[in-house]
């Protein structure tokens, strides 16, 4: 039985941005795989993350903000030319092929806005599936962060750098 569910992908709007932040700090809460604790303030993850000089895509699903993808660049300057990005499901979606439609999206998102490359600096070890998804997509492990993140349940975990170019 397919449960692939079939978003509408779009550009955020300032509209979005609460249910953004909201599903950001309902996947921050579950401390497993962003290493932002419950000290950041939406303040600052807007700074840094869910802002519109940032290329947001959202899955609406029904009306309803169901995932979304944040492309920015890696580093600034000369290093500018290769995007970094987060993804976010929602809890309720999850296991129904969102993760892998955004990340289809924000690879078309990021070439055509002018990035050569993709590159993921703290993928989770025990993150299977978005690994699964990262690979399946072309993306390279290409170094390993030993204990590079703490998982309250489970202690520390290695994290992962995953490259691809565009």
């Amino acid at each position: 039985m397919d449960t692939t569910v079939k978003p509408i992908i779009r550009p955020a709007t300032v509209k979005d941005i609460d249910a953004i932040w909201q599903m950001w700090k309902d996947i921050m809460a579950q401390k497993i795989y962003f290493p932002y604790d419950e000290t950041y303030t939406r303040q600052q993850i807007e700074t840094g993350w869910i802002n519109l000089d940032n290329l947001i895509g959202v899955a609406e699903v029904e009306g309803n903000v169901a995932g979304a993808y944040i492309v920015k660049p890696n580093q600034p300057g000369y290093g500018s030319h290769v995007a970094n990005a987060a993804y976010m499901v929602d809890t309720a979606f999850r296991g129904k092929g969102l993760g892998r439609q955004l990340c289809a999206h924000s690879l078309e998102a990021a070439k055509a806005a002018g990035y050569r490359a993709m590159q993921f600096n703290l993928v989770v070890s025990t993150n299977t599936a978005a690994i699964r998804t990262w690979e399946s997509f072309g993306f390279n492990r290409i170094g390993v962060v030993p204990e590079g993140f703490y998982q309250e349940e489970v202690g520390y975990v290695d994290a992962y750098i995953f490259h691809r170019v565009l």
